[in-house]
């Protein structure tokens, strides 16, 4: 069996501050109140050890992440630091379907920050669309070490980069856009 064609999208999704809220309590905006979960989740992080993290995400948002995976409309990527307890423990936390870890040869060589940026850069060389949402998009874009780089993502056409509120996630209008972005309106999928 094959992987995905290669004219397929893949979104790039980070977990904290994009689909994990990093709120104390559920935001009163821009989701009803009762659109959230809480969850605690035990999780070994390399470099960390062993941390308890308080997970709190939109029902909306993972409908839509779902919705995006059941469809193939993108090849969905995790693209955080949390690495394979993303896979392990947040995933079937949350309900999610099944999404592998975005790779890159870097991964194994930079700082966990900047290492994001070549694993979207070697999409974009293979020549796939790409979505990418991460709340850090706007330090990666004011820092020498990645300012180029995004520039030169943000005007590629094939590309969708989107900084969330790390105090929300995803929101209706950053979901309207990646739905946009992925033809998911045109052809009625999701």
């Amino acid at each position: 069996m094959g992987g995905p064609e290669p004219d397929v999208p893949v979104w790039l999704l980070d977990i904290d501050g994009v689909v994990n809220a990093l709120s104390r309590r559920a935001p009163s905006a821009p989701w009803p109140a009762g659109s959230w979960e809480q969850h605690v989740v035990r999780i070994e992080v390399p470099d960390r050890g062993m941390l308890t993290l308080p997970i709190l995400a939109a029902r909306p948002v993972l409908e839509f992440i779902t919705g995006v995976v059941e469809s193939g409309a993108a090849e969905v990527r995790w693209h955080s630091t949390w690495g394979p307890a993303a896979i392990t423990t947040l995933a079937p936390t949350l309900g999610l379907p099944p999404i592998e870890l975005s790779t890159a040869p870097e991964w194994a060589d930079s700082a966990p920050m900047w290492r994001k940026i070549p694993a979207a850069r070697h999409l974009a060389e293979s020549g796939r669309r790409l979505v990418w949402t991460d709340d850090q998009l706007p330090l990666y874009r004011t820092d020498r070490l990645g300012e180029d780089e995004l520039a030169a993502l943000d005007a590629w056409d094939g590309a969708l980069l989107l900084a969330t509120d790390p105090a929300v996630g995803l929101a209706p209008g950053d979901l309207a856009r990646i739905g946009e972005f992925l033809g998911l309106e045109r052809t009625g999928r999701r």
